[in-house]
């Protein structure tokens, strides 16, 4: 994980709830078969409950070194690293080509500097 990352800050970290992760799961229905993208992942909270419910795989994009540390730590104690991949980037530089689904729990600044120019 490297130190110097271009960071553009996409949002405050605001971890999602598990009320709002289990709308978000019934909304995009992740299967088995998904490449699921969070983008701002914070502590990937989301991507590993998508991951324990369906099997599929989570890419976690992250700026926040820090946050980016909790995520691996929490991806190790759910034995999901098979499964879910975390990346310390800025995500308006990062490819997310591979992607079947996309989550975004930002504010919409955020979003806004995630669209094409």
């Amino acid at each position: 994980m490297s130190a110097a990352v271009s960071t553009t800050n996409l949002a405050p970290f605001n971890p999602t709830g598990d009320g709002a992760i289990q709308v978000a799961m019934e909304m995009i229905q992740p299967q088995k078969s998904d490449v699921l993208y969070d983008i701002g992942c914070g502590d990937a909270r989301f991507l590993v409950a998508v991951a324990l419910s369906t099997g599929c795989k989570c890419v976690g994009i992250e700026y926040d070194a820090e946050l980016v540390r909790r995520a691996s730590v929490s991806v190790e104690q759910h034995q999901l690293g098979d499964n879910v991949t975390i990346r310390h980037e800025d995500a308006t530089q990062a490819d997310f080509s591979d992607a079947t689904l996309i989550f975004l729990y930002l504010v919409p600044k955020g979003i806004q500097a995630l669209l094409p120019q």
